[in-house]
């Protein structure tokens, strides 16, 4: 019988909590026994894998009477999931000669239905993402997340094994909340006297965990077809690999029916309860007991998240409680209106992906015959097919969301539980979140209002303008652009769907929260009364540099991200991008010319001829196109986190040159990837001669690594004298930072998919004893930069919460949001807390104290000096009005 067919299943009561005696308790005293219990279903829906997640979701819903919001996904699941299940079935019952196969060791250990869910699940996640996915990764993948439900589940079975038996009847016996409670108390302390919540758990294999996830895909596409795999890059070494993609069949029905994808697809959900806070390095956010717990940093290993267990460091755990106490809620305004716009035929945000299928380039006989004709038909259908991959991708990610705000829309406040990652960067735990882009940005208000006052007006008018995308003028000429445009901005709140104006602004739907938040305050009189619930932001002016360019007091770089006072915003990408065209110019007048190269095959020795271009033409190509910001911002912008001309050679292709191929606006690219390497060549060489003092840091700081990450012998007896060392620093906040990458202890897997299809890979089986001192100097700059913006984002939102009273934070890296009625003491503490991180902390030379003693005296003089400083006055950021605007 079918494990979906809901007249089936047996019903999981809720009501009575269990398994989560406690944090019931806890939650019920604060919020009420409803909220509670609302919480603790929503995390164990989150936390289930496999069907029984699906049918508790499933019972939720039909309870609710909220069934629609998954009718969409039950036809997929009804279908696909018994298929695969029946598979896995035959498959575990199925003798055959020799050794059995390794996957049916792992599979036989949780039911064929709850491994089938789990990889069909897994296969949507990732694809759904990334389009494609590497069937390699895929596989692991697959394995790993099976491996966490037989890990785990086994939790779960125990527990509710024993609600069932000792406590579901004497508990419904007791009358009134205040008995049930003390009840659960007592049931919970017995258990944790008689051990009865432990459970045992031995790791699998990576290389056998491997063939188990291959031996899933394989099923998956025997049982149900619903995945396709196809070879990509074919004959290229560094790309060539095996893809999986979607069945186009699975695609459309998907399309059409997206909630199905949202109901399997999330790991983590908003909470409807302020989060557990963080008082160690497990167990805060969520509340629920006898889950994997939350790790309040995102480490790669258990030794790793072990070395934070006993250090002391309060003001980390105080900021990200801060952030995780905001309560949020859905702006029912602007959910209407995505309900609405995001299916229509012709939608009028350009950014949102069309529910409509791309229609398949069709060949004529004439192209097909002709081979010139047929190589530009390839082009441009190629272009159709990444741009509908594309589409494909980004529509699942769309319909994720809106599925997460329409289904948290009834909630009159929701909270999200935040962590670290291991440079100490803070993140929201659920994947719908108000880090994400600017729709579901859009979709999410504070829940608490607060009064405008005499300042709050200016500074909403300061971010509508910023919404807009007129953010290079100075602050009192984005008021008046509001002020100008008020009529269109009253129009657009009024009637969004006819009068689609805001729709054409660089952050739409939050320039459409602006709308509603601007017609609501004039309506209301332009009262200082008015209570507004939008969160306002503040952004860095590209961050990385703007901490290089602080910790070095320089002030050349200073001046181009806005460290130095200015009459109108610094724009650093502009800058580059001037200083490109100049080159550009001159190259048009003064350079090379076309050649033909030689060249010759090492393997066959054939010899062939290819056009190279001269720096004359490829000025000329750049320049017919136009050279502006957006061509080097991402360059730029990641300059500062380790990436180099080679690196924007990439970018530059993917953001810039193939798109334009692709929409037919860049038919004077003649040779895409040398007007790449060409166009990162003088990007590199600008953006160092802007910011030198960063390049400089990032190189000091890539030797220093080396250094520390290299072992020492005595070159006669070969005595090891000094290990290699991992990188370690802490930063101002009081993060502690390892740096610790190992070479990997690998095998080599060599296995063949369907009788005919030879997959082989390296399996990492765990981290070596040995540092890769390779990867330790690449990602110095990178992982140490992104430490000082993350640890100038804890320290600013303790300011402003101790200091300022804040009490709402929208934080996102180097954004920082909060109401309107306080934006101006946001404003002053964000830069407050940059001087005041540079002015008692020098970084760098802390950096150098903290791995100097690890040298050995031989590499004392192989030890670079120190960056020079600059004479950038540091408290000038506090005059800045663009530092973050």
């Amino acid at each position: 019988m079918a494990i979906l067919n809901n007249d089936n299943i047996a019903k999981h009561d809720f009501s009575d909590i269990s398994g989560a005696i406690m944090p019931f308790n806890v939650l019920a005293d604060n919020y009420g026994a409803a909220l509670a219990g609302e919480q603790l279903r929503l995390e164990h829906e989150s936390y289930t894998m496999g069907e029984e997640r699906f049918k508790k979701a499933l019972e939720r819903q039909i309870e609710r009477g909220e069934f629609t919001d998954n009718a969409t996904a039950k036809p997929l699941m009804d279908t696909v999931v018994p298929a695969i299940a029946e598979a896995i079935n035959v498959f575990l019952e199925t003798k055959q000669r020799g050794r059995p196969h390794v996957a049916k060791k792992y599979l036989s250990m949780l039911s064929p239905e709850a491994a089938s869910f789990i990889a069909v699940k897994t296969c949507l996640m990732m694809i759904a993402k990334y389009d494609s996915c590497e069937l390699q990764q895929l596989a692991r993948k697959i394995a790993q997340n099976i491996e966490d439900e037989v890990r785990f589940g086994r939790i779960r079975e125990e527990e509710a094994a024993h609600f069932k038996a000792r406590v579901k009847e004497p508990l419904n016996k007791r009358n009134g909340l205040i008995y049930k409670r003390a009840y659960m108390e007592a049931v919970e302390s017995g258990m944790m006297a008689k051990g009865e919540l432990e459970s045992t758990h031995e790791a699998w294999p990576a290389d056998e965990q491997f063939h188990v996830g291959v031996r899933m895909i394989e099923m998956i596409i025997e049982a149900s077809g619903l995945l396709v795999i196809e070879r990509k890059f074919a004959g290229i070494p560094d790309k060539d690999h095996q893809a999986v993609h979607i069945a186009e069949a699975f695609v459309s029905k998907l399309t059409e029916r997206a909630h199905a994808l949202a109901g399997i697809a999330p790991m983590f959900q908003p909470m409807v309860v302020p989060p557990k806070p963080w008082t160690g390095i497990t167990g805060g956010g969520y509340w629920a007991k006898g889950r994997k717990p939350l790790k309040f940093i995102r480490a790669g290993s258990k030794r790793a998240l072990m070395r934070y267990n006993d250090v002391d460091m309060p003001q980390v755990y105080h900021a990200v409680n801060i952030i995780q106490n905001t309560a949020w809620k859905i702006n029912q305004d602007v959910l209407a209106v995505v309900n609405a716009v995001v299916n229509w035929d012709n939608c009028p945000v350009e950014d949102v992906p069309s529910k409509n299928k791309a229609d398949k380039p069709v060949c004529s006989e004439e192209e097909a015959t002709d081979p010139i004709m047929l190589k530009k038909w390839k082009k441009k259908a190629a272009a159709i097919y990444r741009k509908e991959k594309a589409r494909q991708s980004r529509r699942l990610s769309l319909e994720f969301a809106l599925e997460q705000a329409n289904k948290f829309s009834q909630y009159d406040s929701i909270w999200f539980p935040y962590n670290l990652d291991w440079r100490g960067r803070v993140y929201a735990v659920p994947m719908f979140n108000p880090q994400g882009n600017d729709m579901t940005k859009g979709l999410l208000t504070f829940a608490e209002g607060m009064e405008l006052g005499a300042e709050g007006a200016y500074w909403l008018a300061v971010h509508g303008s910023n919404c807009a995308g007129v953010d290079k003028v100075s602050l009192d000429d984005r008021v008046k652009w509001v002020a100008d445009n008020e009529a269109m901005i009253i129009a657009s709140a009024e009637n969004p769907l006819d009068c689609t104006w805001w729709a054409e602004q660089d952050s739409p739907f939050c320039f459409l929260a602006f709308c509603y938040e601007w017609a609501a305050y004039v309506k209301g009189g332009r009262s200082e009364k008015f209570v507004s619930h939008l969160a306002l932001a503040f952004d860095g002016t590209c961050s990385g540099l703007q901490h290089f360019s602080a910790m070095l007091r320089d002030e050349i770089g200073g001046s181009a991200v806005n460290l130095l006072p200015a009459d109108r915003p610094q724009d650093v990408y502009g800058i580059v991008a001037n200083g490109v065209n100049v080159i550009l110019n001159d190259h048009l007048l003064n350079g090379t010319d076309d050649e033909m190269e030689v060249l010759t095959d090492k393997k066959t020795g054939e010899v062939t001829e290819r056009l190279k271009l001269g720096t004359r033409t490829l000025a000329m190509q750049w320049l017919e196109f136009g050279v502006g910001r957006g061509v080097t911002k991402r360059s730029v912008m990641t300059l500062a986190y380790g990436s180099k001309e080679y690196g924007f050679a990439d970018q530059v292709l993917e953001d810039t040159v193939q798109p334009a191929i692709d929409s037919g606006k860049g038919d004077m690219f003649t040779a895409p990837s040398q007007a790449c390497r060409y166009m990162a060549k003088l990007i590199w060489e600008v953006v160092g001669n802007t910011v030198v003092a960063a390049v400089e840091a990032m190189e000091w700081l890539q030797k220093s690594a080396t250094l520390v990450s290299s072992e020492v012998k005595d070159k006669k007896t070969k005595e090891v004298l000094k290990p290699a060392m991992p990188v370690h620093w802490t930063t101002p906040a009081g993060f502690p930072v390892w740096s610790e990458y190992r070479e990997q202890e690998q095998k080599r897997i060599d296995c063949v998919i369907f009788g005919e299809m030879r997959l082989q890979m390296t399996i990492n089986l765990r981290d070596g004893i040995k540092i890769d001192a390779k990867k330790q100097a690449s990602g110095i700059a990178p992982n140490f930069v992104h430490s000082m913006d993350a640890s100038h984002l804890k320290l600013t939102v303790v300011k402003c919460h101790d200091v300022y009273g804040i009490r709402s934070f929208a934080m996102i890296h180097d954004s920082f949001g909060c109401h309107a009625g306080v934006a101006h003491l946001m404003f002053k503490g964000v830069r407050e807390t940059m001087v005041e991180t540079y002015e008692t902390h020098d970084v760098i030379a802390e950096f150098y104290e903290e791995f100097a003693e690890q040298l050995h005296e031989s590499q004392l003089e192989k030890m670079p000096a120190m960056p020079a400083k600059g004479n950038l006055d540091l408290r000038e950021i506090l005059k800045s009005l663009y530092t973050f605007s």
